[in-house]
């Protein structure tokens, strides 16, 4: 079965400290008031925006953060393999495959296509 080709440790890690501003910004919109009152600061006029939709801005940090995060760890492997033998690597030809690209690599490997009628013209 597939699993996920692991992402470079540099960026997984970018994608934990995206993470940690998202939760930060989540606890700003949700609890700034108190934390500005017990540090005697004014609020932030762009915090108390955010607060005036907190569900709007919620959903923005969310979003933004997981694109962010998804962009970073994105490492672009599609791999197929028949059996223990490799057939497909996008990491290396740095593409996806169509379906002829398909049918070549798996005929190396002795599977064979039946070709449906419409294939064949009749």
């Amino acid at each position: 079965m597939g699993k996920p080709y692991p992402a470079p440790p540099a960026m997984q890690f970018a994608a934990s400290v995206v993470f940690m501003v998202q939760v930060a910004l989540w606890a700003v919109l949700f609890v700034g008031e108190a934390i500005f009152d017990s540090l005697k600061i004014p609020l932030p006029g762009v915090v108390k925006n955010a607060q005036e939709n907190k569900m709007m801005s919620f959903m923005t940090v969310w979003l933004v953060g997981n694109m962010i995060s998804a962009q970073l760890v994105n490492t672009g492997a599609f791999e197929i393999h028949h059996g223990d033998q490799l057939i497909w690597s996008s990491l290396q030809e740095k593409r996806l495959p169509n379906m002829a690209d398909l049918m070549q690599a798996f005929a190396k490997t002795g599977v064979e296509f039946m070709q449906s009628h419409q294939d064949q013209g009749a």
